[in-house]
């Protein structure tokens, strides 16, 4: 696995997540594994064999004060993107790149639209304590999250689980020029906007919507706690205090291998350093 395709990504995202962890590390910034990557480090100690991203939170202040430092401390073939410093980008989370590595995202299927190797940090937000107000909270930003994605049909996941009216919705606005409707990047800045409002300091559930799971990332903020490290390949990486309890929330029975079929890649590289490459 190390020397294909998908081996040669995560050499890539690893370099490039001990740039972001020696920053955190220099500045006193908190960081968190979550996701796919979290479930790697308990189940493999390393990347999900067949997984080609990482995924880090941050508490919102700390994510803040990321993107404050981090543009003049990365190495000169790493930046940073989001919808802030390009319009044209289609997310609201944070990608720290490597400009070296040209990839496709295969999800969309576009072999014509590049991108670049990356590694994804999520701002970790507070949300209401009142449980109605909470539920109000995530379809408002559930409704702005699905309006963002309309605004780019071409990369919508169609293959993506999704529940009946979920697709039923989806099936009816796929016909609607939505994207001739809606500014995306006015989007993104309401959902920072909403996403604010609420200190994870003085919140019980915490997360970011913005995930793969949504409102199954949320979790209560004791379970984030004052995190803990654990092995991820040659390093050891910052996670959630509780991570079994994390991870038992999102994925159930964590520790099972999916089926083949479920077992999904994210990129493929097509350039590093100017020089092609076969898959």
């Amino acid at each position: 696995m190390k020397g294909s395709n998908i081996g040669k990504l995560q050499k890539i995202d690893l370099e490039i997540v001990k740039e972001v962890v020696s920053i955190c590390k220099e500045n006193n910034l908190k960081y968190y594994m979550i996701g796919g990557t979290l479930l790697g480090a308990i189940r493999h100690k390393g990347f999900i064999p067949w997984d080609d991203d990482i995924d880090l939170g941050m508490p919102r202040d700390d994510y803040e004060k990321f993107l404050e430092v981090a543009t003049s401390k990365l190495s000169s073939h790493l930046d940073i993107v989001n919808y802030k410093t390009d319009s044209s980008y289609q997310y609201y989370i944070t990608r720290v790149r490597n400009k070296s590595t040209k990839v496709i995202e295969t999800r969309i299927g576009n072999d014509t639209k590049y991108t670049n190797a990356s590694i994804d940090i999520f701002p970790l937000d507070g949300t209401p304590n009142n449980k109605y107000l909470r539920k109000f909270y995530y379809l408002k930003i559930m409704t702005l999250r699905a309006l963002m994605s309309l605004s780019y049909k071409d990369s919508i996941d169609h293959a993506r689980r999704r529940g009946f009216l979920e697709r039923i919705f989806l099936s009816i606005m796929m016909r609607i020029p939505t994207e001739k409707l809606f500014n995306p990047t006015k989007i993104k800045s309401l959902i920072d906007k909403e996403m604010r409002k609420y200190p994870v300091a003085e919140s019980d559930i915490i997360g970011c919507l913005m995930g793969a799971y949504r409102v199954g990332e949320m979790v209560p903020r004791k379970i984030y706690g004052k995190g803990k490290c654990y092995d991820f390949e040659d390093i050891k990486l910052h996670g959630p205090e509780y991570a079994h309890d994390f991870l038992q929330i999102i994925y159930g029975n964590y520790m099972v291998l999916p089926p083949e079929s479920a077992r999904k890649t994210h990129f493929k590289i097509v350039e590093i350093n100017g020089e092609k490459i076969d898959s």
